[in-house]
């Protein structure tokens, strides 16, 4: 019990920030989501960091009322955790939608990217800015039309509040961060705007149009490459190449978005009032039909280049030049590894489909795979499909996804490692074609140097299928010999099960 109030059921979702428990409201017979934060364990700056990064969070979306926005009715300060209480979306994630049943028709896109622009202009227009509008942050109810809507605001800026600096620490997805975010310059509205775009595009193609195989490459392409459109994009096409505009001014507001996604959907109901109960049902909408072409306009403004610094992610302090960032191929450890997106939503109860593969004892289930991780280490979800693993001394990390297949790994992984030769103290040990139980891989190893510190990262990749499957290390030099067998023993469970998990 919460608060003498409210009961935990089950744990629905986990991430870097804390865990989400499906509960229940003793006092209003109702079911709600709780999110627990955990501050336990930190040293006090960190802790009161924390603690006003979340109680910021809460109040941000506790001032949205609106049918696209997760309703938030309470927060419980006990010391050493805090508890969020939030309204239960029985349903999916866009993101999980993805990885289960793939890519959506542009009809039942233009209908979310509708939705959801509607959710930021109450969200803008109450001086809060969402910054990691994602695929993971986008739940789909599963009754009706599926009502859409935006969660987990917990890196939400009060515009009229004084920031909270959070050192060391880059929250957010680059393969969904606007540009200006990357480069730590000002934010506002159309940074949401570019994010939409982003996760639009993925909607629509199955991954972000600037998501590669490396974190490096990811952050070089949301910098500096023009977006790859997804061939599905259709009619959407022109607005979707001016959200994704490299400079802000250059982007449709999102008055103008919404009046180039109406056509796209045309049975979008007005906005009802919301429940506080409510009986769900499991079906999912059909799409309606494409939209006409001609009734589409197209927002597309020119784009422009601008040499900026990189932030990267994880442990380590932001902002780091492009130079230094040249340094840190797919294997940084505090870069977020390969394609960091997002962790589990935290309202969604997701459903999952039985694994058919015979799984190793111990063996824990993610989105397309199992394996067998080391007990004690820290879990952080990056996204439905990733998932690392960070020992306690700090000195290894272990780190697995599973993606749609795509180009030739070894291909993609050769022009990462020919923009990581740009940098200072990558060394290259092996990149090369190899088997794993029989069957074509690709490995790469190298050495490079972050911060002063010397790190060994190995990686390992290969297809199955229409499905690419990538598990990895980075470890310090000296833990290498115990490093390498926990590697490998991690390796030897490594199970593949499907886009859906089974």
């Amino acid at each position: 019990m919460v608060a003498s109030r409210y009961r935990l059921d089950a744990s629905i979702g986990e991430g870097g920030m804390g865990r989400v428990w499906r509960a229940v409201d003793e006092m209003l017979d109702r079911r709600v989501a709780v999110k627990e934060m955990r501050i336990e364990g930190l040293d006090p700056e960190d802790a009161r960091t924390r603690r006003e990064r979340t109680l910021r969070e809460a109040r941000a979306t506790a001032r949205i009322d609106h049918p696209g926005v997760v309703r938030v009715y309470d927060v419980v300060d006990e010391g050493e955790r805090l508890w969020i209480v939030m309204e239960l979306v029985q349903g999916r994630s866009l993101e999980q939608l993805l990885v289960e049943d793939g890519p959506l028709p542009a009809a039942e896109v233009g209908r979310i990217g509708l939705s959801l622009a509607e959710a930021l202009r109450e969200v803008h227009a109450g001086g809060v800015l969402h910054r990691d509008i994602k695929p993971g942050n986008v739940l789909l109810e599963n009754v009706g039309q599926r009502r859409v809507m935006l969660t987990d605001f917990g890196i939400a800026a009060i515009q009229d509040a004084k920031a909270l600096t959070m050192v060391g620490m880059l929250v957010g997805s680059p393969d969904y961060m606007a540009p200006e975010r990357v480069a730590g310059r000002p934010q506002g509205p159309p940074s949401d705007l570019w994010s939409l775009g982003a996760t639009l595009c993925a909607a629509l193609g199955g991954t972000s149009p600037f998501s590669r195989e490396t974190t490096l490459a990811t952050l070089h392409a949301v910098l500096y490459e023009e977006p790859r459109l997804p061939p599905e994009a259709g009619p959407l096409a022109p607005l979707l190449a001016g959200l994704l505009a490299k400079e802000p001014g250059d982007r449709p507001d999102v008055a103008a978005v919404t009046r180039a996604l109406t056509p796209a959907a045309p049975q979008q109901h007005p906005e009802a009032p919301r429940p506080e109960t409510r009986t769900l049902d499991i079906g999912l909408r059909r799409p309606e039909p494409a939209p006409d072409p001609e009734q589409v306009p197209e927002p597309v403004r020119g784009h422009r280049r601008r040499t900026t610094l990189v932030a990267t992610g994880g442990a380590l302090a932001a902002a780091l030049a492009v130079t230094l960032a040249l340094t840190l191929p797919d294997g940084d450890p505090r870069a977020g590894g390969p394609t960091p997106t997002t962790s589990r939503p935290p309202t969604v109860e997701g459903t999952s489909r039985p694994p058919t593969a015979t799984l190793p004892a111990g063996a824990r289930r993610e989105a397309g795979y199992a394996w067998v991780p080391p007990k004690g280490w820290e879990r952080v979800v990056k996204t439905a499909s990733e998932v690392h693993y960070t020992s306690p001394d700090g000195t290894q990390e272990l780190v697995a996804q599973s993606a749609l297949a795509k180009d030739d790994l070894l291909a993609t992984w050769r022009t990462s490692e020919r923009a990581a030769h740009q940098g200072r103290d990558y060394r290259k040990l092996r990149l090369a074609r190899t088997t794993f139980r029989g069957r074509p891989a690709v490995v790469w190893e190298y050495l490079f140097t972050l911060e002063g510190d010397r790190w060994h990262a190995e990686l390992l990749g290969f297809d199955r299928g229409s499905r690419s499957y990538q598990i990895g290390t980075w470890y310090r030099p000296q833990a290498g010999p115990q490093a390498r067998r926990t590697y490998e023993r991690v390796k030897s469970t490594f199970t593949e099960l499907g886009p859906a998990g089974g």
